[in-house]
């Protein structure tokens, strides 16, 4: 599914985490996969250093290791309550979802 950022909202100030999330995305299309309509251009020009694909990586595996943690939960308490705090818009609810669980981002 794919999300359109809008500009000048909520969504755009969690810019960085977008990006990186996207960046992971095109790296490691096997093990990421997320879609966003936006316009990244600007980020792109500073996004080229080590530190930056470091912190790409680590957001891609902070969303991971949580979607692993929710579905090993799930799958023993499916009809959990999973309230995912600082999340940067990502997208663990949709790939948790197990059609009976709630999921509050």
């Amino acid at each position: 599914m794919k999300y359109k950022i809008e500009k000048n909202t909520v969504q755009e100030t969690l810019i960085i985490p977008l990006y990186s999330r996207k960046l992971c995305s095109e790296l490691y299309p096997n093990l990421y996969r997320d879609e966003m309509d936006y316009d990244f251009s600007q980020v792109e020009k500073k996004s080229h250093g080590l530190m930056q694909r470091f912190g790409s990586l680590e957001v891609a595996m902070r969303q991971n290791d949580l979607a692993w943690e929710v579905q090993n939960y799930l799958a023993d308490h499916p009809d959990a309550v999973v309230v995912n705090l600082g999340c940067g818009l990502d997208s663990t609810g949709r790939a948790c979802d197990n059609g009976s669980c709630k999921i509050y981002n």
